[in-house]
């Protein structure tokens, strides 16, 4: 993954980029750990390290990157898939909180309790 990486997203098939195996392979190794701690009764304190996670990291990029190899078309469609998805998650989010002060506003920090 060097600085041309951007560039064979931008001109991949169809002209659809593709979210990068390790961008997902990480995203799905934190979804893991969220269902892992969720799991577990939520415990108060969780560490999400990559010693405790490698393995399931590894794995994922593995998968893909196998997938990409032996069903690049449907590794592609995948990709792209995902990459799209991001994109229009990303837009909606982004008119949903205008501003800083929008966020501040919600939260009324004015009426919160100062008691722990």
């Amino acid at each position: 993954m060097g600085p041309n990486c951007f560039k064979e997203i931008a001109g991949n098939k169809a002209q659809q980029p593709e979210i990068m195996i390790p961008m997902d392979a990480l995203t799905i190794t934190l979804v893991y750990a969220t269902l892992l701690w969720n799991s577990s009764k939520s415990p108060s304190k969780f560490n999400f390290t990559g010693n405790q996670f490698s393995e399931v990291y590894a794995f994922h990029m593995n998968f893909l990157n196998e997938m990409e190899e032996n069903a690049p078309n449907k590794f592609h469609k995948l990709m792209a898939n995902i990459f799209e998805a991001i994109q229009k998650f990303c837009t909606n989010s982004a008119t949903a909180v205008a501003s800083h002060k929008d966020v501040m506003a919600f939260l009324d920090l004015d009426d919160m309790d100062n008691n722990e």
